[in-house]
């Protein structure tokens, strides 16, 4: 998109994704290699969206590719054991998206 092109995105679009901010995620690493203890920490968003819906957000052409064999249609993330150690996302797409756009994103 910063280089005018449309948004590309594998059909069907209704992939579902927990997306989730590099600083979250890096918080979550931080406290779980601090504090945690064996496996099964997920750190994600209990937020998901479509692809689409994503794309969407930022109010731009989208253009649709074929379907992919093998392409997963959820990706739940199961965040309960780092959620217990205090951690939750701060930050929101929606609000990083619109953040983006006021600040002239297309041109960064």
């Amino acid at each position: 998109m910063k280089n005018g092109k449309p948004l590309t995105i594998v059909s069907p679009g209704t992939q579902k994704r927990n997306f989730t901010h590099i600083d979250d995620i890096i918080d979550g690493l931080v406290l779980v290699g601090e504090n945690g203890y064996g496996d099964e920490f997920g750190i994600g968003s209990p937020e998901d969206f479509s692809v689409v819906e994503v794309a969407e957000l930022f109010g731009e052409k989208i253009e649709m590719l074929p379907e992919r064999k093998g392409n997963r249609m959820t990706a739940d993330v199961k965040t309960e054991k780092t959620q217990a150690l205090g951690w939750s996302p701060k930050l929101k797409l929606k609000d990083y998206i619109a953040t983006l756009k006021a600040n002239n994103w297309n041109k960064i």
